[in-house]
């Protein structure tokens, strides 16, 4: 019985990305969350100082302990309004650029998806690697190994990407060369590069959105914090 046919994902106008331009991406990326942060911890500066103004105000008059934290919890959750008020305009403009940043990524994401996605576009059309292909259809076993260790020894990567080609044609327990294998080694730091960057964009992007909404609502989201901790021990361990 024929396998179902594979859908392919939902079509991106993003632009695909080269390996720098997703590097220099994350750095602004990391900056921006940064700067972000800084003024989120400003804006918390300043209303707590409002409440710990009208708490001294209201010691120096004589109010008795429990009055002046109730008079300065009321003050910080007043001045915290009006500083979510007035920042809002610059710290959503900061927000939309974070999240320009890591929908940029999101063809880039998919063709970057593993090594072998990579290794699989080496020379794709090219004559180089047409012929290799021509050459190694119908290579056994041992040819097909020793090309491997060829394409891995002098590193090239259209080599591999042709032995790709002609190991996906072959049943799994047949093939003599592991895919993920050769695209390890010849694309693997590489890849890593580029996972790392874009991982870190989209942590940046969540830290900060989490930022606001804490600053917005006035008060820790634990649940959130400990689920952007598991995704990025999630992605560690990947």
């Amino acid at each position: 019985m024929p396998e179902p046919a594979q859908t392919l994902p939902p079509v991106s106008t993003a632009p695909v990305l080269a390996v720098a331009e997703v590097i220099s991406l994350a750095e602004v990326a990391a900056r921006r969350a940064e700067k972000f942060g800084r003024v989120i911890d400003t804006l918390e500066q300043g209303a707590d100082a409002r409440g710990a103004e009208v708490a001294e105000s209201l010691a120096r008059a004589g109010f008795d302990p429990r009055a002046q934290r109730e008079a300065a919890d009321k003050a910080r959750a007043t001045a915290r309004a009006d500083l979510a008020k007035n920042s809002s305009d610059a710290r959503w403009t900061a927000l939309r650029e974070l999240n320009a940043a890591a929908e940029a990524l999101a063809t880039t994401a998919q063709l970057w998806a593993s090594p072998v996605t990579v290794l699989s576009r080496a020379g794709l059309g090219s004559a180089e690697r047409s012929a290799y292909i021509a050459q190694l259809t119908g290579a056994g076993p041992v040819e097909l190994t020793q090309m491997a260790t060829l394409a891995t020894a002098t590193g090239n990567k259209v080599l591999g990407a042709a032995l790709v080609s002609i190991l996906d044609r072959m049943p799994a327990k047949s093939r003599p060369v592991s895919a993920a294998d050769l695209a390890e080694r010849l694309v693997g730091e590489e890849w890593r590069q580029v996972d790392s960057a874009i991982r870190a964009i989209r942590h940046a992007t969540q830290v900060s959105l989490n930022r606001n909404r804490e600053f917005e609502s006035g008060r820790s989201r634990p649940l959130d914090r400990v689920r952007l901790a598991l995704n990025a021990n999630k992605e560690e361990t990947n």
